[in-house]
């Protein structure tokens, strides 16, 4: 059926593989990764639920699947983190204080981010080590502005989840089960690669690699303070110090190995039914995509028959071979059965 397999890692083993990705040091990458690997147990299929759009069946038709950051999801906590930002101004200002030039610049960040002129007087303040401890209220909330969205927009994936025919994930992203959901295959032997095309020979994402990870739903957040520290610092460097190279900048940072995964792979316990998967983009690239022909196609229980015939004719377009429909089982349960061609043709 649409569900092949069904071997799915639960929450005990999606802790395993976030206790040990927590517990890496950046210090042997290569080494790290096999070790992070040995944690997971990969599904035979992975999926993507779509509602009928142009932008979807546009993808369906190309077999595109777009990166996106987490600011982008529907789940506003999507990263499940803490960040201590009294820490990170402690940290910033021991860092740049008294670098000619870094106060006048600090005032116009402050203005460019609509700060009334009182409120950067305080701030131009505190950085020259002359502020009182009551400014510190008025700080927070601009590094709040200013790191929080850093972490959402660098945070940049694919998302799957591990069954075709999970009901709330019908109901969430597959328009009520009037969508349809595609299945890709991790069995082949480019399990996470795209398919065969001449043009990817040459694309910077293929050449680095996609690793695909669980999501782990904790109650326990993440401390993304580190992380946080190292955007701020960057930002500050590139709006104080325009002529800065990139490579003097990368000196000043801390490497923050393993932290992209960190801030991507963690979200609330609540969200545990999801049983998501991830593609991480490794590198920054605007508009970054991946082209992967699916396996199948699953349409909804309530597929309307003029979006079913759009999402059909899009999907032999694709190349797409296998073609299901969910039903509702003897049991009552949500089930997947392929169809035959004379029903795809009907």
């Amino acid at each position: 059926n649409g569900d092949s397999g069904r071997l799915k890692m639960d929450n005990e083993e999606r802790k395993i593989f976030w206790d040990k990705l927590t517990s890496l040091k950046g210090d042997d990458v290569d080494g790290e990764v096999r070790e992070l690997l040995k944690t997971l147990k990969y599904p035979p299929f992975i999926y993507r639920y779509r509602a009928v759009n142009v932008n979807a069946i546009d993808c369906l038709q190309t077999n595109k699947l777009h990166f996106s950051s987490s600011a982008y999801y529907d789940d506003p906590f999507d990263t499940y983190l803490t960040v201590n930002y009294k820490k990170i101004y402690e940290q910033l200002k021991q860092t740049e204080n008294g670098k000619e030039g870094a106060i006048t610049e600090f005032t116009r960040i402050c203005k460019v981010k609509g700060i009334d002129d009182k409120k950067i007087g305080q701030m131009a303040g505190i950085a020259r080590g002359l502020s009182a401890d009551d400014a510190m209220s008025v700080l927070i909330p601009f590094f709040k502005k200013i790191i929080q969205p850093q972490i959402r927009n660098t945070s940049m994936s694919i998302c799957f989840a591990e069954s075709g025919i999970n009901e709330t994930m019908w109901l969430k992203y597959a328009d009520q089960y009037k969508g349809f959901c595609l299945m890709y295959s991790l069995e082949t032997e480019r399990k996470f690669m795209i398919s065969e095309q001449e043009r990817c020979s040459n694309c910077q994402i293929c050449n680095v690699g996609t690793p695909l990870y669980p999501m782990y739903y904790s109650d326990e957040k993440y401390d993304a303070t580190k992380y946080g520290y190292n955007l701020a610092h960057n930002f500050f460097l590139r709006q104080c110090y325009p002529s800065m190279s990139n490579e003097d900048i990368l000196k000043h940072l801390d490497a923050c190995v393993w932290e992209k995964e960190r801030v991507t792979l963690i979200k609330s316990k609540c969200h545990e039914h999801d049983k998501e998967w991830r593609i991480i983009l490794p590198i920054s690239c605007n508009n970054a995509m991946l082209h992967w022909v699916p396996y199948g196609i699953i349409l909804g229980l309530r597929t309307p028959k003029s979006d079913r015939d759009i999402i059909i004719r899009a999907a032999k377009s694709a190349g797409i071979k296998h073609f299901y429909e969910s039903t509702i089982d003897d049991n009552g349960q949500l089930d997947a059965k392929e169809i035959t061609e004379e029903i795809k043709n009907a």
